[in-house]
């Protein structure tokens, strides 16, 4: 039997279509968002059902049509009602980027997202806010809490020294609007071939390494090491060019960015652990340790990181491993 916002659901994208045909979920993602495909004029649409107390709809509409501006595809708003929060908006497809890896075309891929990671950046509109030291922070006792807290129940008195690192080498970037959440699981391939992105509504005024560390340090994929040092060339040629990053200094660009990775995938590991332990979602504890190996493998590389990663991978991740064995 439907609850009662299913019904009132149902009801708004009858109204709007002008038909009854069944709503087709999606597979569920990490937000308290629900999507689901029907038909619009003939064609495909996705209904987003985004509660309003959870979700910035408002923010969603204004920067569909911000980005859509500056050449960003992402998807158009076709209809809302942003009290309730249910919107139906263009159908990108079920192509993600993901499902692209791996098949001896990871350079041509990224390529693409790379190209419209820049154009993100061109973005300058004031509706963008700041990404701030506080929040910077916070996303970081995310981690601290919901997975060495909750999780495996340790103490952690030194990693207020870890936040502080990390949230400096990140403030201390030169700022440009970022996606926020820029990875293979929110870009698609469209059937023209082109790139779209969803899952933009929390874009920031953020450090300019952001959303290239999030394709390149992806939770869902493992580059080598190669593909990723080919990326960052090309970034940083299409970047320059675009007048977007100026400094000349390739080395401590890529150093900047891979302390960046560091804070987004501690970050990602806790809202992983927080899904399972506060929301009773299992569907992204099997990422845990996958990512946390890699981060600490990528802590190792910075002096400043090194004695964490040994913490971490001594003393945390054999209860981790355990805890996210019991959960599964």
């Amino acid at each position: 039997m439907k609850n009662t916002r299913a019904k009132a659901l149902d009801q708004w994208v009858s109204s709007i279509t002008g038909t009854h045909d069944k709503l087709e979920p999606l597979p569920i993602e990490a937000s308290a968002r629900r999507f689901y495909r029907t038909t619009f004029e003939e064609r495909s649409v996705i209904v987003m059902d985004a509660p309003p107390d959870t979700e910035n709809n408002h923010q969603f509409v204004a920067l569909s049509d911000c980005f859509r501006r500056a050449g960003v595809c992402v998807p158009e708003v076709l209809a809302s009602n942003l009290e309730q929060g249910f919107l139906l908006v263009e159908d990108f497809g079920n192509r993600l980027l993901e499902q692209a890896y791996g098949l001896g075309r990871d350079d041509e891929v990224l390529g693409l997202a790379i190209t419209m990671l820049v154009r993100i950046q061109g973005v300058s509109e004031s509706i963008i806010p700041n990404y701030t030291v506080d929040r910077l922070a916070a996303e970081l006792g995310i981690f601290r809490k919901w997975v060495l807290q909750e999780l495996i129940g340790v103490a952690t008195p030194f990693f207020d020294d870890i936040i502080d690192f990390l949230v400096h080498a990140c403030n201390a970037q030169p700022k440009v609007t970022i996606h926020r959440d820029f990875h293979c699981r929110n870009l698609l391939i469209k059937l023209d071939g082109s790139l779209g992105a969803v899952d933009f509504q929390d874009a920031l005024v953020g450090p300019i390494s952001y959303d290239l560390a999030s394709i390149l340090y992806d939770c869902y994929h493992q580059f080598s090491d190669k593909t990723v040092a080919t990326a960052i060339t090309r970034y940083l040629q299409l970047a320059r060019e675009a007048g977007v990053y100026s400094d000349d200094k390739d080395e401590g660009f890529t150093r900047a960015l891979e302390i960046t990775a560091v804070q987004r995938q501690l970050k990602a590991v806790g809202i992983f652990s927080r899904l399972k332990l506060q929301q009773g979602r299992a569907s992204h504890l099997k990422n845990i340790v996958p990512v946390m190996v890699r981060t600490c493998e990528l802590m190792t590389k910075h002096q400043e990181l090194v004695a964490c990663a040994e913490w971490l991978t001594s003393t945390a991740l054999p209860p981790i491993r355990n805890a996210v064995e019991r959960l599964q």
